[in-house]
């Protein structure tokens, strides 16, 4: 189940706590083993819905040959959103390409990374009701920074499969996306470029924030024999040997600290792709991913990415974009209750 329903798991299906599950079964030395940070992907309402398993976060994968065309450093790559607006005015200057492209779904995934490494959020509890953030300064900043780069020319605002295609085609020069597209893109770009990564742009000094992508382990299960033959297949999942395979296999970044750092299990394979490396030294900085409260959770998600889409193409200011999807954000979700 992906992080970014646990919310309506919580509200609507009928799940077992895994922190339950944990004390029952294995004394809670299964959610004992993960940073608080990634502990709290489980969360929702105050429950644990699930144990995560299945991370990934957004990361720059970049054409070193291209940078080499624009008189550009392959060894240095741009650290912060300024970094790559000059990178990208350099690139279109000397090479008629444009500078990056950012992942572009109607998950909202890229634009809660903009805003919450600027500071803002999505969404926050105000007098005990939920109430949106994306009519704040720092989203509106956020927003703005990429709306901006694509009208000037300097970054493409298309759906994931064009862009993706532009990048693999050497028509742009990096492209923000999930570390799970690791092993494919290497593969894809083999002969045509040479690939490299490198972290997701900072605002300046300030520290990010990437929502999680990926996946909850949950069990549904009512028997009690099956709720702990469940359980034992989650603590083989999320195991030394579960994750070494699931990272080998997949590019998903494994959550167990060490483990990159132990020959038996991923040191060599982390050593051999640098891009990996990437993903995981960002794992410090992972939040939970938003997802709106109530019935009208996935309609306000849609509401927010009606707002992108209008900034990135011009038919309207972020913030009058934002303005309007705040309004509409908080009608849907605003007779839902917060604590905090």
């Amino acid at each position: 189940m992906r992080y970014l329903y646990t919310r309506y798991v919580a509200e609507n299906l009928p799940f077992v706590p895994a922190d339950e599950l944990d004390r029952r079964y294995t004394g809670g030395r299964v959610l004992g083993r993960y940073a608080p940070n990634i502990r709290a992907l489980g969360l929702a309402g105050g429950r644990m819905v699930g144990v995560p398993y299945s991370l990934s976060n957004i990361v720059t994968y970049y054409n070193a040959d291209l940078f080499r065309q624009a008189g550009l450093d392959p060894d240095r790559p741009p650290a912060t959103w300024e970094g790559w607006r000059r990178a990208a005015q350099q690139i279109k200057a000397r090479t008629g390409k444009y500078g990056l492209y950012l992942i572009l779904l109607d998950d909202n995934w890229a634009l809660e990374a903009l805003v919450r490494s600027n500071g803002g959020t999505l969404l926050r509890c105000e007098g005990g009701f939920y109430r949106t953030g994306v009519d704040g300064k720092e989203a509106v900043e956020a927003l703005a920074t990429w709306a901006g780069l694509v009208q000037e020319g300097l970054a493409l605002g298309v759906p994931l499969q064009q862009g993706e295609q532009a990048f693999l085609a050497g028509e742009a020069a990096a492209f923000m996306t999930t570390i799970a597209r690791r092993a494919g893109l290497q593969a894809q770009t083999q002969g045509r470029f040479e690939l490299r990564g490198t972290r997701f742009p900072s605002f300046g000094a300030k520290r990010p924030a990437l929502p999680a992508g990926g996946n909850v382990l949950a069990v549904f299960a009512r028997d009690p024999k099956r709720q702990e033959a469940a359980w034992r297949f989650i603590q083989f999942l999320t195991s030394s040997e579960g994750f070494t395979l699931w990272t080998k296999g997949t590019g998903y970044v494994p959550l167990l600290p060490g483990l990159t750092q132990d020959p038996r299990y991923l040191k060599a394979f982390v050593e051999q792709n640098p891009i990996q490396k990437i993903a995981i030294e960002q794992l410090p900085f992972t939040v939970p991913w938003t997802s709106f409260p109530g019935k009208n959770g996935l309609a306000a998600n849609q509401a927010l990415f009606r707002a992108v889409q209008k900034a990135l193409t011009g038919q309207a200011t972020p913030e009058a974009a934002l303005k309007e999807a705040a309004q509409e954000i908080n009608r849907l979700i605003g007779g839902e209750r917060c604590s905090g």
